[in-house]
């Protein structure tokens, strides 16, 4: 009893903030936060009015794909000369791996923002793209590491000693049977960098400006429940994707 009470506390400290972003998403009044006057579908229908919020959605959506699916290509060699070779400090670079993580992100995007400068790249999707898949990788490589911790590596020698090579045993039954985990990889690292603010602080120009800037951007003048819909916006869309993916491919996000 005591322990499903404690679920139950952990679940509502978890997604109450959400479900108050939700519930004032349909709220009439026109500051935020405010007492609910009645329910109205205005805010919605308002973010088609804002085309600077529709093109950042898209950024939004061509970066994060972008470093999600750069960042799961690279965890799988990553991930399986971990696991299967006997590297000298491997324990060291799997330390080394998560290292995006240890630094905070305002470090992080001015780090990468005076890289850019010494290089003379100008600032573009291709950067951001780049810094994202940094960001990102360390959660698609612990995922490709799980994957293969459960992986039958005697599969990979029959499938050679029947004559497939390398690359075809790789594609053939190495990724099919890593397939849950680096859906998983892959959809956990598209949302991550979809809301990430602090990174693209540094490295967005008035052309590259994705979601969470916009809606910064926003905010500085003004606050109604207009953002509050498009954050309950991208709450039902990243809910969609993950039933969706459960469904089809038979995977848990968060498992």
């Amino acid at each position: 009893m005591i322990g499903r009470l404690y679920l139950v506390l952990i679940y509502l400290f978890v997604c109450a903030p959400a479900g108050l972003i939700v519930f004032d998403s349909f709220n009439s009044a026109t500051s935020f936060p405010s007492p609910f006057e009645h329910v109205t579908l205005h805010w919605y229908r308002a973010i088609l009015d804002h085309q600077e919020f529709l093109d950042a959605m898209r950024i939004s959506a061509t970066v994060a794909a972008g470093a999600a699916a750069i960042a799961t290509v690279l965890s799988v060699p990553a991930a399986y000369a971990l696991t299967r070779r006997r590297l000298p400090g491997g324990n060291a670079l799997a330390t080394l791996l998560v290292g995006p993580l240890l630094v905070p992100q305002i470090v992080m995007g001015l780090a990468m923002l005076q890289l850019l400068a010494l290089a003379r790249l100008e600032l573009g999707l291709g950067g951001l793209i780049a810094v994202h898949a940094v960001y990102v990788m360390p959660f698609t490589v612990r995922l490709a590491i799980t994957g293969l911790a459960r992986f039958d590596f005697t599969l990979t020698e029959a499938a050679k000693s029947l004559g497939a090579g390398r690359w075809r045993t790789l594609w053939h039954v190495t990724l099919p049977l890593i397939r849950t985990s680096l859906i998983a990889g892959f959809t956990f690292a598209f949302i991550l960098s979809f809301v990430d603010l602090p990174l693209s602080l540094f490295l967005t120009t008035p052309r590259t400006s994705t979601l969470p800037i916009a809606m910064f951007a926003y905010m500085e003048s003004r606050l109604d429940p207009l953002v509050a819909a498009i954050g309950a916006l991208v709450l039902f869309a990243a809910i969609a994707l993950t039933v969706m993916l459960e469904r089809v491919f038979r995977l848990r996000i968060a498992g």
